[in-house]
């Protein structure tokens, strides 16, 4: 107090006892009065001007125990607040000892403690308490004594009991003063304050005082630089303590087995302190990272212990710590973030589970670390530990993909994601696609917003997901299937069938002819289940109908065979086998009739999902096991995805492109193309809207691809349901017009579609009469049309064509096919060769851009093939058969040429040799016609697979051949010829044959449990191989080189441990047998029958030397073949006991051969499978001899005319050049095989 202020004395002097012992007070309503009079002066008193001295008295009066421990909790409270006010007034000093301090902040710390009754009377004196202790810093006085740890320690456990959410902000704010106070006075702080502040961090207590977590929070913010060194003691103490002790049992393994149940209560009791000390760390880095700039190093030692269990919990928990927003630890320790990035190749899989986890979370909350962990994660996707793998993939599957992390995510990443779909584990596999699925479900609303960036980045997620089907897996297609309507499609949330339709064309748009042909196949896979499930059904109604009594057995083994082959379709085989067998089991005609609804093309979504729901309840009261056992079945076959309510909005989008441009042009090839799909996978969709689908005003249009593709829908859908073509006097008109002066197209798909016309019989005589008399009419522009569209009426109006048929067959054989070369054919050998074909030395072009003869020559052998097809048989003459046989035989066998010495262009020779031979095989799909073909034939088709230019025997396969043998549309001697693909220079093409084979042609068998049709087919391969123009009897060590490959290739493709002993036998067989002395068509210059009996014993002991080989490689046993085996007696000739005995005993094989090839190391016998085919002598010798011409340096020697009936083909292919698009009938007519094998690009 300064000289010049005026000192203030305290003017009341209380009477607060009876007596002077101070050991009774006054009456309590006295005691009030008088306490409350000296309070409020007490307050008004200002410590710069208070007189001390007056405040003796009182002083002492307040410390007397009949005071402080006074029965009526108001008096004390006044006391306690003229106690801090006596406090406030003599500070900085006080006027007490050190033990009546310690008396005085007892009595405060009970005060405090009823902070929590705010309704209490007395509040106020305590809340003036707690304000008082905070602004004039009293607690300070604690610091001064000498054991104030036991103060301090109350303070602490007191305030953080009674901070409660409702109260008020500034008493929490007073209170945190207080507590602050008390750490930054003393010069240490007790062990127990530091308990009391980590309690708040526990998730219990979080739970249940979050105002107590926030004070400590707080407070530890604001005493960081105090705490630091505390809270490190204390982990350091609790971490150490318990990794020592784990580190002393795990060396006491050894001891006696009865420790061990004490041991292991010790590890994990070890391992609970452990983890509740790793979490209060993750607590306290989310609210007071400051506090552990000591303990970060301590983990980081953690990561490098050998405790597993250490490293995973120091692994997790800096994981969680990087990713805390707002806090950037990894710049701030970075030894720390590089020692914790080197824990993703820990020998532990579980610390780099934890790692990987962790480091997926990082692009969600720290993007910016990106670019350090893309590589890494890419690892681990790769990682040699499954679950590493399953985590990898699940975390990233469960990453809100917002921009920043969009961007974060590189494109490796997604790359790695997208392969580990076809990882060998199940649950990977699973975890992949599901979180491919759910990326590109949250990125849908910016792909769909024209988000260039992100469709460049995840706009082909989808085609990565739909090209798993080629994998063939039921687990992988079941998983598909489930996530196409969720998360690719959203078809679960959205309801209306116009989104629906939207989203779905979005999607297929932007899929790749790959990942197309993959969709569609999954489309193809619902549909062979629907097909099985009917038939099962029928078979199911027939036992409840009580009818069986003679046919009961036969249909009980029927839907056995049906259950295996549906069970075949799912992951878990033996689980869905099991619960159709009980389904059939339940006799009950109501959960039949709704599981067919439910795959009834004709019923939209809601009637689906109406008998779905209606049927599940049903079964679940008959028998609730089935429920789950059968979902996936009621899932697969339910048509929830591809619906008959998405037909007119396809149908709409379709039109609606005729006029757009930019995206709505895509969609409308899209709905197009998935139409067209539609019509040939289930047709039934598109009756309710074939009103729409026929509507003449969309012919009108100015836009000839346009109508075209229109046409060409018409043209799926009514071959798919006959006479489905309305009858419309409009419609007809518009059909004849296209006829007459259409495209090629619209002249065909309108001639067709006019033969499925009710009542179009006499416009369609009109119409032959028409193109008839303008066949030879040589001042049209473009016949190629008329001759299109009169293959289609002679296959589909026989009548009308019949009274044209023999002026039209002799026309077109003497004029088209036989008459002068055309003037292109003139002048190309005029110029000098093949090169001048199509001005860049190719051999093929594209039906569309196929020149006008060569397309009126095309069209010409399809007329003289449909005109035989169309005809019933009872019609046929042996002249026409033989007319159309045997110009289709001159073609196969001439490479295209009716004579050898014509010179038709190499390009039209390589299209009427695909056509020919097309022609042929569709012929061959009628069953007196295929008896009609001879060995002869069937030798020419088979060679054409080796046809020197890759589009013509490429499309031949895969396009002819191969479908038709998959559709069972052709005898099986046709089945070896898919073998000859063994020396093809396109990888793809032999990929696409091993696939076909092993995946459908070896399923199917004549009768259950006898050999499958590619087993069979052995003997005829061999039989083919003997026939082959490449044998050269004069080298027989060159020729077994040259034709062990193709063994080898089937061996490849069909020989498996449980069939490798009936293939041995079968090969073994033919020594039994002699060549049937049949003319083949090739080998002219062979006169003996022996020498192709030779050669197939030859081939025998070749066979059987590669299938040895084989087993032994592979540990399978070869063992005597049980069952009675016999050779196709069209090719074979039972030999006779006395010919038998006259068969050589000695080895036909070469020993030179076999000398040669068990010297060959392994890796160079595969290398004979690069298919670069040799030519033997024989072969060298049938080529024509080159001409000798001088090539310039740099300059490109021209390739040499190939003639296809020689033995010297090359396979080529045109350079610069796709594989063509072949005529749009072959997609209406034949199988489409994109779910079989991956086809050309065109395709």
């Amino acid at each position: 107090m300064t000289q010049d202020s005026e000192a203030h004395e305290l003017s009341f002097q209380p009477k607060l006892f009876t007596n002077a012992t101070q050991k009774k007070t006054v009456t309590i309503s006295e005691l009030y009065k008088q306490l409350k009079k000296l309070s409020k002066e007490l307050n008004s008193l200002e410590q710069e001007t208070v007189d001390t001295q007056t405040l003796g008295a009182v002083t002492r009066q307040l410390l007397a125990p009949s005071l402080l421990k006074h029965k009526e909790a108001g008096v004390v409270s006044y006391v306690s607040c003229c106690i801090a006010d006596i406090l406030r007034l003599y500070a900085p000093e006080a006027p007490y000892s050190d033990s009546e301090i310690k008396t005085i902040f007892n009595v405060f710390i009970d005060q405090l403690q009823l902070l929590g009754d705010q309704n209490n009377q007395f509040f106020p004196l305590r809340e003036y308490l707690l304000t008082s202790l905070a602004t004039v810093r009293t607690p300070a006085l604690v610091a001064m004594l000498p054991d104030s740890e036991q103060i301090v320690s109350r303070f602490f456990t007191v305030l953080f009991g009674v901070v409660k959410p409702d109260q008020p902000h500034n008493i929490q704010m007073q209170i945190l003063d207080v507590l602050q106070q008390l750490l930054e006075e003393p010069k240490s702080v007790p062990q127990d304050v530091i308990d009391v502040i980590l309690l708040q961090f526990t998730k219990k207590r979080q739970q249940d005082n979050p105002a107590a977590h926030q004070l400590a929070s707080d407070l530890a913010n604001a005493t960081a630089d105090i705490l630091q060194k505390y809270i490190y003691q204390y982990f350091n103490d609790v971490i150490v303590s318990a990794s020592q002790l784990r580190a002393d049992q795990l060396r006491g393994e050894g001891e006696a087995t009865g420790q061990h149940r004490e041991r292991t209560a010790v590890m994990s009791s070890s391992l609970d302190d452990l983890r509740s000390a790793h979490y209060l760390i993750l607590e306290l880095n989310k609210s007071a990272p400051g506090t552990l700039l000591n303990v970060i190093p301590q983990l980081e030692e953690e990561l490098c212990v050998e405790d597993v269990e250490i490293r995973i919990l120091a692994t997790g928990v800096l994981g969680e710590m990087f990713a805390e927003k707002g806090f950037t630890l990894a710049k701030r320790y970075e030894t720390t973030w590089k020692t914790w990035k080197g824990r993703r190749a820990d020998a532990s899989p579980l610390v780099r589970v934890q790692w990987v986890e962790h480091a997926v979370s990082l692009y969600q909350h720290q993007p910016q670390l990106s670019r350090e962990l893309n590589d890494f994660v890419v690892e681990k996707l790769s990682d040699v530990d499954e679950k590493v793998r399953q985590t990898a993939c699940r975390s990233l599957g469960v990453l809100e993909m917002t921009q920043a992390v969009q961007g974060a995510i590189g494109e490796g990443v997604i790359e790695a994601l997208s392969e580990r779909c076809k990882d060998r584990r199940s649950h990977v596999r699973s975890e992949a696609i599901v979180s491919l699925a759910a990326m590109y479900s949250q990125i849908y609303e910016e792909l769909g917003g024209g988000n260039v960036a992100a469709r460049a980045k995840w706009g082909d997620i989808p085609s990565r997901i739909f090209v798993l089907r080629y994998i063939n897996d039921p687990d992988i297609d079941s998983k598909v299937e489930s996530i196409l309507s969720g998360a690719i499609l959203n078809f679960t949330k959205i309801k209306d069938d116009r989104s629906r339709c939207q989203r779905l064309l979005f999607v297929f748009s932007s899929l790749t002819p790959k990942a197309r042909n993959g969709f569609f196949s999954y489309m193809r896979r619902q549909r062979d289940a629907i097909r099985l499930t009917d038939t099962y059904l029928d078979l199911c109604e027939k036992q409840c109908s009580g009818t069986l009594d003679e046919t009961g057995g036969v249909v009980d083994q029927q839907i056995r065979l049906l259950i295996v082959k549906i069970s075949s379709l799912f992951p878990e085989k033996s689980k869905v086998e099991s619960a159709l067998t009980q389904l059939a089991g339940l006799h009950d005609a109501e959960v039949y009739k709704g599981l067919r609804q439910t795959m009834d093309p004709s019923n939209d979504v809601k009637s689906v999902r109406k008998h779905q729901k209606s049927s599940l309840k049903r079964l679940s009261s008959l028998a609730p096991n089935l429920l789950e056992t059968t979902a996936p079945i009621w899932k697969c076959v339910g048509l929830t995805t591809i619906n008959r309510g998405l037909v007119p909005h396809l149908i709409e989008y379709m039109s609606s492109g005729v006029t757009g441009s930019g995206s709505d042009t895509q969609l409308a090839s899209a709905a197009e193309t998935v139409l067209s799909y539609i019509t040939n996978v289930f047709p039934e969709m598109l009756c309710s809207s074939s009103d729409a689908l026929f509507d003449v005003a969309e012919l009108r249009v100015d836009e000839t691809v346009v109508t075209e593709d229109r046409l060409a829908l018409m043209v799926r859908f009514a071959k798919a349901i006959p006479k489905s073509v309305p009858k419309s006097s409009e419609l007809e008109s518009q059909l004849s017009t296209f006829v007459r002066t259409g495209s090629l197209r619209q002249a065909k798909y309108s001639a067709y579609l006019l033969t499925q016309m009710e009542g179009a019989g006499p416009q369609c005589s009109i119409l032959t009469g028409d193109m008839v008399d303008n066949l030879d009419n040589r001042h049209l522009e473009r016949r190629s049309p008329s001759f299109a569209a009169l293959s289609r009426l002679a296959r589909y109006a026989p009548t009308a064509f019949s009274m044209y048929a023999e002026r039209v067959s002799q026309y077109l054989l003497q004029s088209v096919l036989l008459g002068s070369p055309s003037r292109q054919d003139m002048d190309d050998d005029a110029a000098g060769g093949e090169d001048m074909d199509t001005g860049d030395g190719s051999e093929w072009v594209s039906r569309d851009s196929l020149d006008e003869n060569g397309l009126v020559k095309v069209y010409s052998v399809k007329i003289l093939t449909n005109w035989l097809a169309g005809m019933e048989r009872q019609m046929l003459t042996r002249d026409n058969v033989q007319l159309v046989l045997g110009t289709l035989r001159q073609l196969v066998r001439n490479g295209g040429e009716m004579q050898q010495d014509q010179k038709t262009s190499a390009v039209h020779r390589n299209h009427l040799l695909l056509t020919a031979g097309s022609c042929m095989l569709k012929l061959a799909s009628f069953v007196h016609f295929e008896k009609m073909l001879n060995i002869a034939d069937m030798l020419s088709l088979a060679l054409l697979v080796q046809a020197p230019c890759y589009e013509v025997r490429s499309a031949f396969m895969l396009k002819k051949l191969v479908p038709a043998l998959v559709a069972r549309r052709i005898h099986v001697r046709y089945i070896p010829a898919v073998f000859l693909v063994a020396y093809d220079v396109e990888p793809a093409l032999r990929d696409n044959i091993r696939h076909v084979v092993e995946q459908h042609l070896s399923q199917f068998r004549p009768t259950p449990g006898s050999p499958s049709v590619v087993e069979d087919s052995l003997c005829r391969f061999l039989y083919i191989l003997a026939h082959h123009p490449d044998w050269d009897d004069a080298q027989p060590v060159a020729t077994l080189e040259v034709f062990a490959p193709y063994i080898e290739f089937y061996i490849g493709c069909v020989c498996m441990a449980q069939n490798v002993s009936l293939l041995f036998c079968n090969a073994g067989e033919i020594k039994a047998y002699r060549n049937r002395p049949v003319a083949d068509g090739i080998n002219k210059q062979v006169a003996s029958n022996e020498v192709f009996t030779r050669r197939l014993y030859v081939l025998s002991e070749l066979a059987q030397y590669l299938l040895r080989e084989k087993s032994i490689s592979s540990n399978w046993p070869v063992n005597v073949y049980p069952g009675k085996l016999t050779l196709p007696a069209d090719i074979f000739e039972l030999l006779a006991e006395a010919d038998r005995a006259s068969v050589p005993r000695e080895p036909f094989l070469d020993p030179e051969f076999v000398s040669r090839r068990a010297k060959a190391p392994a890796a160079a016998r595969a290398g004979a499978n690069k298919r670069t085919r040799p030519k033997t002598a024989a072969a060298a010798a049938a080529a024509p001899e080159p001409p000798a011409v001088a090539v310039a340096a740099g300059d490109k020697p021209k390739r040499q005319r190939s003639h296809f009936g020689n033995g010297s083909r090359t396979a080529t292919r045109s350079k610069g050049k796709e594989p063509a698009t072949m005529d749009d009938e072959s997609d209406a007519e034949d199988v489409d095989m994109s779910s079989v094998a991956e086809t050309s690009d065109e395709e």
